[in-house]
């Protein structure tokens, strides 16, 4: 029995072959800027599925969003997914915003510009989340990841930090601060004077909670 022998590709042909290939992959990274007037509004839910955000806050009445969303390779391709057609989600009525972008295999990095004035709701399926300068009313939940919060000298109400695995801690302020672990989870709760009724309640599946006050 004879043993076949395949054809050896030229080196030419496949560098030919990886250019026709290339103008698919452009569209595996998107960049979105958006902007929302904030001047009517009293919060914002995010609701975003994969990636790294980053809010600050500011005296303004804009929300300002800067995002790159980039396609993550699938198990069965080598090739990265179009992501052209992927838009941020705009919804919400009266005094509340929702924006969210909700797609697996889709790695996401947000840069907010946030109004100091507006109270978040934010839902992270897997991610980190740093925010800067807060205070103001904060819910939020995390499937998988890294929090970390800086309060701007806000003496909250109320703080409720959870960790099914992982740790949380809160520092720096003045009132008693109780810290509780189990085996893998932690729970960390704060009661301050909270002369302006606010409250921050974080939640995480797996992952670990900061809040420090500044």
């Amino acid at each position: 029995m004879k043993i076949p022998h395949w054809p050896i590709l030229p080196a030419s042909l496949i560098i030919a072959s990886s250019l026709i290939s290339a103008p698919a992959m452009a569209a595996s990274v998107k960049n979105i800027s958006h902007r929302v007037d904030a001047s009517n509004l009293e919060s914002v839910e995010f609701d975003i599925s994969v990636g790294e955000i980053v809010i600050e806050v500011y005296d303004g009445e804009e929300i300002q969003l800067e995002i790159r969303l980039e396609a993550q390779r699938s198990w069965f391709s080598l090739r990265k997914r179009n992501i052209e057609d992927i838009e941020l989600e705009v919804g919400g009525s009266g005094t509340r915003v929702f924006l969210g972008i909700d797609e697996r295999n889709i790695e996401q990095n947000w840069r907010v510009m946030l109004p100091a004035k507006l109270a978040v709701d934010l839902n992270v399926g897997v991610g980190d989340i740093r925010i800067e300068e807060f205070s103001n009313n904060l819910q939020m939940e995390v499937g998988v990841g890294a929090v970390r919060v800086e309060v701007n000298g806000t003496d909250y109400a109320e703080i409720r930090l959870s960790a099914g695995v992982g740790d949380t801690s809160i520092r720096g302020f003045d009132n008693h601060t109780d810290n509780e672990r189990s085996f893998v989870s932690a729970e960390s709760y704060y009661h301050g004077k909270g002369e302006l009724e606010m409250e921050m309640d974080i939640e995480v599946g797996v992952g670990d909670v900061e809040v420090i006050n500044r």
